[in-house]
């Protein structure tokens, strides 16, 4: 019985990338966007308008990597929190059935 768990386990290990993929992204956790990289001026070349408006878009773009970034720590804290408590489910599970194998 115990290797019947051990390969269940496994083949749900295995599955698991395809499960995820099919998920609503909801379900997945937040929905984190990486923001485009702006285009930067040469700089040689470049007129005081077109640096002002790129010092803009790098404003703009570290912003929005910034919330980028916090976004992409939450997504890791909650996948650790869920797969702890797996885990100690499982473990749960576990003990449970050595006490009544089927």
């Amino acid at each position: 019985m115990t290797r019947r768990i051990t390969l269940a386990l496994a083949a749900l290990l295995a599955a698991a990338p395809i499960v995820a993929t099919a998920l609503p992204a909801a379900a997945q956790g937040p929905a984190c966007t990486r923001p485009d990289r702006p285009k930067l001026p040469p700089g040689k070349k470049s007129k005081g308008p077109e640096m002002e408006a790129a010092e803009k878009k790098v404003g703009d773009y570290t912003t929005k990597m910034t919330a980028y970034l916090k976004c992409l720590d939450k997504a890791k804290t909650d996948a650790m929190t869920e797969h702890k408590g797996v885990i100690e489910e499982w473990n749960g599970v576990i003990d449970a059935y050595k006490k009544n194998p089927g």
